[in-house]
């Protein structure tokens, strides 16, 4: 039992070892074929006249009428423990 353990040991390293190295290498090259020249023409755009556009000034802006209404509360409780208050200020704003 005592030789067992560290030949299993010895079997394991040799084993985890041979799985790190391939048993052989080989290399391929692949050569793609040389794509053909190609030749680009541009041809100038015909000439058109640029079109006419007519910009109207801009008109006065009205100023906006805004309403804004806030509401304020305050509401007080006596609870065994003190005194609770609560405020709560609500603002509305209508344009």
């Amino acid at each position: 039992m005592k030789i067992l353990i560290p030949v299993a040991a010895l079997l394991t390293a040799v084993g985890l070892a041979a799985c790190e190295r391939p048993a052989s290498t080989s290399t391929t090259i692949v050569k793609e074929p040389a794509a053909p020249p190609t030749t680009i023409v541009q041809t100038p755009a015909p000439q058109t006249p640029a079109p006419t556009v007519t910009v109207e000034a801009p008109k006065p802006a009205e100023p906006p009428t805004t309403t804004e209404t806030t509401t304020r509360s305050k509401t007080t409780v006596d609870t065994p423990m003190g005194t609770a208050t609560k405020r709560e200020t609500t603002t509305t704003t209508t344009k």
